[in-house]
């Protein structure tokens, strides 16, 4: 028994636990493999989410974040940035893939480049999730609270419609930024990294 929930972005397929328990890891990266025209997350439980594309002006200010992310990481060599289609292998076993994602040179040294060529089983120093318009924030910050029961240690979700953004940091309640004329520090995660959101409207 296969059943669909949908909002505007979200489609959510619901498969029996007899067959959630039987598919591996690697029969799920197979089965994204097969689906490319598919964004795909799983959540601890198994069950797996269809993410819908961006819309065309969030798609533009996630790539204006990441170009700014990626210029300043070449600078401070941190490790990689990775786009919306890379998943992460979280260890609660979940799968999930942020709008950008930075992972350290010495976390990467920790896994195989059989599994690098996967769903790397390793949890991202920093994500960045930008909210569309349509996208449900109950939603948005449940996937936040994932990221950071997994182990990433600074956390951003920009809601550019509402002109708002959440920090989000290890042990500490998420900092809510009403203010778009604010922005947004690296702190000791990202040291000297800014991200002005008056240019994020």
């Amino acid at each position: 028994m296969v059943s669909l929930e949908t909002h505007p972005e979200i489609i959510e397929l619901r498969v029996r636990p007899e067959v959630l328990q039987g598919m591996s890891d690697q029969e799920f990266f197979m089965f994204c493999h097969d689906n490319p025209q598919l964004k795909l997350e799983r959540e601890s439980d198994g069950k797996i989410i269809f993410m819908s594309p961006s819309g065309s002006s969030t798609s533009n200010i996630i790539l204006k974040i990441a170009f700014e992310i990626e210029l300043y990481n070449r600078q401070h060599q941190l490790g990689e940035v990775f786009e919306s289609s890379a998943g992460f292998t979280l260890p609660d076993g979940s799968v999930r893939a942020a709008d950008i994602a930075l992972v350290t040179y010495q976390q990467l040294d920790t896994i195989t480049e059989a599994e690098y060529q996967k769903f790397a089983p390793v949890t991202p120093l920093f994500i960045v999730e930008v909210a569309s318009p349509s996208d449900r924030l109950a939603d948005q910050q449940a996937k936040m609270d994932v990221w950071m029961r997994n182990g990433v240690q600074l956390g951003w979700l920009i809601d550019p419609n509402a002109q708002q953004a959440w920090v989000y940091r290890q042990n500490q309640a998420p900092q809510h930024i009403d203010n778009f004329n604010e922005a947004l520090k690296g702190g000791s995660i990202l040291p000297e990294f800014t991200l002005e959101l008056s240019l994020r409207k």
